[in-house]
């Protein structure tokens, strides 16, 4: 049996923080993988890092260049604050795989830019970093996302008929005679911008959206966006959230009813997606799947079973599949699926610095 220890790195669009997960795997003489979650942790962006990162996509290329190796940097620093906390001989440890900071996400346009440097990140560590999992895939024709659904294909399959993570965009996977995946809807990305105005981060357990009214004019108009009408693959992006969401949800004055107008939103979308691929489970992880509130939504629409896993696992997920990705990169596996990404062919994708 072959063992490969990787740290996985998940930063995603809703700014929440830095995902940090040190993964064993296991490849058997079968081919099949299984993994163990060693440690993991999230360290929060203060307040000025988060917002720095949020008008990253308005920056010069100069200030974005230097913004890339500071992320770099910062990623670094960050795993060998967690190595030296738990202890962990750098030696053991064949790589990290880092998702990066998405900037942009135009596959339309034949582009996506995730930052964080990777050869700083390298120097910092001292270890083989992979870096870059989505730009081969949007060159090859495809969305450059999701990529997880590789991961739950090997790793966690027999868990449930399918697999949501509800972070800053709901997304899902499942397998039909090919793996399929598309991102669903916005989640978090747009609940943490309405709370905002509330002078919080986040909705705490949709606390907040718990006690707002639904502006049942405003949830159809929200529901008849043209994406939704739209087969998969496809993917979206913060650019689709400020041109098509945020326009949109200023016809309401109230924020509060913006926010319960969201998450009926949210749970609809996900339940119609669940009932019209005719799934019966559904293994949730993600920030949204530590939201009470949200989660009750999704059970009163959707029919089959909900199924929350640990917390480990719930925050890990991201960083755990980009682990995978990092180790089937190192191995020369193919890593991302076409059936999922639109892409003309599968690819092994990803780019890897040695210090």
């Amino acid at each position: 049996m072959k063992r490969f220890r990787i740290i996985g790195l998940m930063s995603g669009t809703s700014l929440d923080g830095l995902d940090i997960a040190d993964v064993e795997f296991f490849q058997s003489k079968n081919e099949s993988w299984s993994f163990k979650l060693v440690h993991s942790e999230t360290v929060d962006y203060t307040a000025e890092f988060k917002e720095k990162l949020r008008k990253a996509p308005f920056l010069s290329g100069e200030e974005l260049g230097i913004l890339s190796v500071e992320l770099g940097r910062y990623y670094g620093q960050e795993v060998l604050s967690f190595l030296e906390k738990y202890g962990i001989d750098k030696a053991i440890i064949s790589a990290v795989a880092s998702h990066g900071q998405t900037i942009f996400h135009q596959p339309d346009k034949g582009f996506t830019l995730q930052i964080g440097n990777g050869p700083e990140l390298s120097a910092i560590t001292g270890l083989k970093s992979v870096v870059d999992f989505r730009t081969q895939d949007v060159a090859l024709g495809g969305n450059g996302a999701p990529l997880v659904p590789v991961a739950d294909d090997y790793l966690f399959s027999n868990l449930a008929d399918s697999f949501l993570n509800i972070g800053g965009f709901a997304n899902v996977s499942f397998k039909k005679r090919d793996w399929l995946s598309f991102d669903i809807c916005p989640a978090n990305i747009v609940l943490n911008e309405i709370m905002q105005h509330f002078n919080q981060p986040f909705d705490l357990n949709g606390d907040k959206g718990r006690s707002a009214e639904v502006n049942k004019d405003l949830l159809e108009e929200l529901d008849a966006l043209d994406y939704y009408s739209q087969d998969g693959p496809k993917s979206l992006g913060w650019e689709w959230v400020e041109n098509e969401v945020l326009p949109t949800l200023k016809k309401e004055d109230d924020e509060l009813t913006k926010l319960g107008t969201f998450y009926s939103h949210i749970a609809y979308q996900i339940a119609r997606s669940l009932e019209k691929n005719n799934l019966k489970s559904v293994f949730v992880t993600g920030g949204g799947a530590k939201n009470s509130f949200l989660i009750e939504l999704i059970k009163q629409q959707f029919k089959g079973e909900v199924i929350i896993p640990e917390k480990d696992i719930i925050d890990s997920k991201e960083a755990i599949a980009f682990a995978f990705l990092g180790v089937l990169r190192l191995n020369n596996v193919i890593n991302v699926y076409a059936s999922v990404t639109g892409a003309r062919k599968n690819s092994c994708s990803g780019v890897v610095f040695t210090p």
